[in-house]
């Protein structure tokens, strides 16, 4: 992608503690519910990226211009459907790390549990932001190594 192509190129990355109760099949249906409302949104507004959840996290990566991703995670901060919301990076990128998708969902395979313990536990925000990017861009090269298909992605 040439950066000329997209001159306000904004990405904004998040983790947040998660908030839904309930049993791990009552929680999966918010999620996708999440996910569709996000695919709807994000498509209209030119805002594209991913969302992780880690069982007791949500990490979250937008992309897009400024504004749209601003308005994007000014919803997503009233959502009562998580706390403890921290940006862990956040401002101008030269090309996009998550193509054309709306929201990719991607969900850590048995083998990133390493990585999946920094994202949660790191105080270092510019360490959690180095890997909560490195897990969800090896997580997207994996599937779509395995499948060519981008949509959806569960490693």
């Amino acid at each position: 992608m040439n950066p000329l192509d997209t001159p306000d190129l904004f990405r904004l990355v998040y983790r947040s503690r998660c908030a839904i109760a309930g049993t791990a099949e009552e929680v999966q249906r918010h999620i996708d519910r999440i996910l569709t409302v996000s695919r709807h949104q994000n498509g209209q507004a030119g805002v594209t990226g991913a969302l992780m959840f880690t069982g007791l996290f949500f990490v979250q990566a937008l992309e897009g211009p400024t504004f749209a991703v601003e308005a994007a995670f000014d919803r997503i901060c009233c959502d009562l459907r998580h706390s403890n919301v921290e940006v862990v990076e956040c401002g101008p990128v030269l090309e996009s790390a998550f193509g054309d998708w709306s929201m990719s969902h991607l969900v850590p395979a048995a083998d990133s549990e390493a990585l999946l313990d920094r994202v949660e536990h790191d105080t270092d925000l510019a360490d959690a932001a180095a890997t909560a990017m490195k897990l969800m861009t090896a997580l997207i090269r994996s599937e779509q190594h395995a499948s060519g298909s981008a949509q959806q992605f569960v490693a």
